[in-house]
This record gives C-alpha cells, structure tokens and sequence, in this order.
C-alpha cells in the first residue's frame, strides 16, 4: 500500500503492475467489443434479435451469479479469483478465431463464448473492485480509479479504430486473438500481485445472512437507492441502443467496418474527455450538478445518433459526434460512484455490495439488450434510436427530484442521506 499522496501512484510498483496489465487487457477488450457484434451481424447474418440476444447473454451472468459471487468474494482471496477469471476468458475467446478457421462457426457458438466471458467478467469484476482499495489503500481510491477510468477510455478510443483496421485487413473473427493475448498477459501480471486474505467476520455467517447484509447496505443508503435508480434506466435504455448500434450504422446508414470502428474510436474519445473533465467539473459545478449534466448528454448525443441517414462522409461525421456527446457523461458518473462506494463500505462487506449494485445494474443491461433486439424487430431500426434517446433523459429526470443534485462535495454525500424531501 503507498501512503505517500505526494506520490505518483504510477510510481508504485503493485499498481503500475495492476494497471499496466489491464491497460492492455482493455486494449483487447475494446477490440473485441466491434469484433463480435461485426461477426454476428456480417460474418453470420445476423438478425436484430440475434444481435439483442448475444448482448443480452453477456450481462444475464450478473443477474444469475452476482449475488453469489459477492458473497463468495467476502469469503475468500480476491486474487485468485482474478487470475482465473482472466485465464478461463481467454481460453473461450480463442475458441472463435479456431472455429472460424475451421468453417465451423455459429451463431450459437458465439452465444456460449458471451455466456461464459460474461459469467468470468462477473467474478473479475466484483473481485477487482474489493480487491483495489486493500492495494492502493481508501485514502487513494479516486486518484486509483481515475487513472483506471482514463486507462480504459484511452483503450476505448484506439481499440475500436485499430479493430477496424485489422478486420479490414483480416476478419472480424481472426482480430480476437488480440484480446486473447491481452487476457493471458493479465494472467501473468496478476501472478506477480500482492496475495490478500479472505475476510474472517464474512465467514462465520451463513450465506443468506451474508446476501441479506449485502442488500441491506444498499438499501439502508438513500444515496446508493438514487445512483441505482438513475443507472437501472441509463443502462436499460443504454443496452437497447447498443443492441441495434451496430446493425443501425451497418445496415440502415450501409456504414463499411472502417467507418464503425472510426465512429467507435471517436464516441470514445468523449469518453477520455468526460474522465480528463471530471476533476474540474466536481471542483467548478459540485458532485451533483455534474451527476445531472452527465445524465443528460447520452440523450442528446442518440437524439444526434437517429438523424444520420445514408453512407456519406457527412453521416460518419455526424454518427461520430453523436457517439461521442453520448459517451461523454459516463465516467463522470462512474467515477465518482465507485470510489464513494468503495471509501465508505466497510470491507467485509465491499464484495457483497458491489455485487448487489452491479447485480441491479446489469441486470438492467441485459433487459435493455432484448428490449432493443425487439423493437428493433417490430418497429425498425432507426424507431428503436428514437425510444432510447427519450429513455436516456429519464435519469437526468430522477436525479432533478433527488437531494443528490444539490452536493457539492464528495464527503458531503453523506448528508444528502438525511434530506427526506428535496427542495
């Protein structure tokens, strides 16, 4: 742990090595996120409720396994459940690269590839987040993940632009080795981490006692009850775009891979945008007021997102710049929820809590998923735009009505708990 806050946490071996690690591994990712979907929808042809059902299956593994795996983190070394998770990845992403090689490929193939990286992703992730504060310690948790938010806007912005450029040089399915690589490399690196030790309170209860502490943590913070409510409908109005976001740019606008992967890379730099911005903006405006402009920049950007219309370079540019006022606002939120969350949870239950969150949350992904699949289907591609970019002014319109949006601070959070009635 470094207790020096003079000091880079860059500087610190145990970091550096976490973050170098998944600075690479979501390079992969992000290659992998254009990668599936331009292999369902051009390589296999498939339809808009095929490409709603493969996004649905990568986040259904939260809603079944979260709960669980929380519980299961609270119990045992966080570690080795990373190093695991990224190995057990890696192995299944290989298997579509081999298959297509070998003309064997499916749709239902990669059906079980979402399923099993989306069931790995759950463990990783809940492990990763308890596992961070006891290695960077909680006084450094927003300067930790600010670095790794940044980290993975960054990859976020070349990893689709090199995506592109490698499936036109190669194929959709080929390219995914790269992500297979990525995920070994972060096998090895976690390797070298500092081992952690279960949590002895955590285990002495029994597993529904252990699961009903988890929710009442969530439930007993009016402040976490606000965050889920705005992110249930961000993410489910999210998903039912990104279902059908592809297939809209490909398909509806007859945008070629080059051009996605340049629209991708572009929505992304937003993303690297709002993490650059976000310091200031909680320093010049407060906590909440950048909580409700970050909610309100998605809907815009997907209002943007449904006016481009034909292949031309002028659609491109207008997709790229609805993309990226869409992705702006994210790590905004994102960054500041998570550290909140991680600073003031008590560790025993840091695992079970982040669970329970992501659990809420992601469970609204993986309904948002069929949801666009399905309009998508029955009333059209660019229809199925225009409902999610009204769907995503739904948070902005929670966060108006809470006591949220008058915090200035982050320590201050905690007050807003006490505000029964906004004013």
């Amino acid at each position: 742990m470094n207790n020096d806050k003079s000091r880079s946490l860059l500087r610190d071996r145990n970091f550096a090595l976490l973050w170098s690690s998944q600075s690479l591994s979501l390079l992969g990712s992000q290659i992998t996120f254009v990668a599936i979907p331009i292999t369902a929808v051009i390589v296999l042809g498939a339809t808009p409720m095929e490409s709603g059902i493969l996004g649905a299956l990568e986040r259904i593994p939260f809603l079944v396994f979260g709960l669980g795996v929380g519980v299961l983190v609270d119990r045992i070394a966080r570690r080795p459940v990373l190093i695991v998770a990224d190995a057990i990845r890696a192995l299944a992403l290989a298997w579509i690269p081999l298959a297509f090689v070998a003309g064997l490929l499916t749709i239902w193939q990669l059906y079980a590839v979402a399923l099993v990286v989306g069931t790995m992703t759950v463990f990783f992730d809940i492990a990763y987040q308890s596992y961070l504060p006891g290695l960077v310690g909680r006084d450094r948790l927003m300067e930790a993940n600010s670095k790794l938010q940044m980290t993975e806007s960054m990859a976020e912005v070349g990893g689709p632009g090199v995506a592109g450029t490698l499936i036109g040089l190669l194929s959709a399915p080929v390219v995914i080795v790269v992500d297979v690589i990525s995920y070994l490399t972060s096998t090895v690196a976690l390797l070298w981490m500092p081992a952690d030790k279960p949590s002895r309170s955590s285990s002495e209860s029994s597993v529904w006692v252990s699961l009903r502490e988890g929710f009442a943590q969530v439930l007993q913070r009016p402040v976490l009850r606000w965050c889920i409510a705005s992110t249930l409908m961000a993410n489910l109005f999210f998903d039912a775009l990104t279902a059908v976001f592809f297939l809209f740019l490909v398909r509806e606008a007859n945008i070629a891979p080059g051009g996605v992967g340049l629209i991708v890379a572009v929505g992304s730099a937003g993303a690297l945008c709002g993490t650059f911005a976000v310091d200031r903006l909680t320093r010049a405006l407060g906590v909440g007021p950048t909580l409700v402009l970050s909610t309100a920049l998605p809907g815009v950007g997907t209002i943007l997102l449904a006016l481009v219309h034909g292949n031309s370079p002028g659609a491109i540019v207008l997709a790229a710049a609805a993309n990226f006022v869409s992705l702006i606002g994210w790590p905004m939120f994102n960054v500041t929820v998570i550290s909140f969350r991680q600073a003031f949870t008590p560790d025993h239950l840091l695992g079970r809590v982040n669970a329970t969150m992501r659990t809420i949350a992601w469970s609204a992904l993986a309904l948002g998923a069929l949801l666009g699949g399905a309009l998508g289907s029955w009333l059209g591609l660019r229809e199925t735009v225009i409902v999610a970019a009204g769907g995503l002014f739904v948070p902005m319109v929670i966060l108006l009505i809470s006591p949220l949006r008058r915090v200035r601070r982050l320590e201050e959070v905690e007050d807003a708990e006490n505000v029964v009635q906004p004013t």
